[in-house]
């Protein structure tokens, strides 16, 4: 788990049919939810709870929602729920027995309210105590989390959207050029695995900057 600044604890420890009313849950989504065991709202991040300036950035604040199951298995529908019918930045921290996992979503102010984009995990690892990174807005400290759930790092000064997009456009591009080699692999044509090959190449280079 985070080492938080003691002023961003809540605490705040929910009941499943609480929780149940709130994001009116169907049967799928309490089906889903069987291997909860509790769910807590261990801390609020925002510029207050971690003496940061206020600014005019998207975050606001950051909930820290502490998960824990019964058996390695995510309830992606009761999270999903969840998170919808939270109206501010999450992080789903998940606990089994001696693991942890940490799962959530990108998520920005629209004109209709919260977006929710992709969801990203790590994988299941012992439970440490990981500190914080120094930052200067809440921005920055969104972009930390995001940059923990997905494989490739934020480069500095990015925005939390921009990176998230170009993690996206890294797994594109790897997908087409699994299907560009397979197809170079199969051309006995040389003409036509001349082209392919050529067309891989600049794939990678493409993945080489984006990366």
């Amino acid at each position: 788990m985070y080492l938080f600044s003691s002023k961003t604890y809540v605490n705040r420890k929910f009941k499943l049919s609480e929780l149940y009313r709130v994001t009116g849950a169907d049967k799928d989504v309490k089906a889903d939810a069987k291997n909860i065991l509790s769910v807590t709202l261990t801390n609020v991040l925002n510029g207050e709870t971690l003496n940061l300036p206020s600014d005019k950035g998207g975050t606001k604040e950051i909930y820290i929602f502490e998960i824990e199951l019964s058996a390695k298995e995510v309830p992606t529908l009761f999270l999903a729920a969840l998170d919808k019918a939270t109206q501010f930045h999450t992080v789903f921290y998940l606990r089994c027995e001696e693991s942890e996992m940490l799962y959530g979503a990108y998520k920005e102010y629209g004109e209709k309210g919260m977006k929710i984009g992709k969801y990203y995990k790590t994988e299941w690892s012992e439970i440490r105590e990981t500190p914080l990174p120094p930052v200067t807005s809440l921005d920055e400290m969104y972009t930390f989390f995001i940059d923990e759930l997905i494989p490739i790092s934020a480069r500095k000064g990015e925005s939390t959207r921009a990176f998230v997009e170009r993690y996206d456009a890294v797994m594109k591009l790897k997908k087409e050029i699994e299907k560009l080699q397979k197809l170079v692999d199969k051309e006995i044509q040389p003409r036509r695995r001349f082209e392919y090959n050529d067309q891989l190449k600049q794939k990678k280079k493409e993945l080489e900057e984006l990366e």
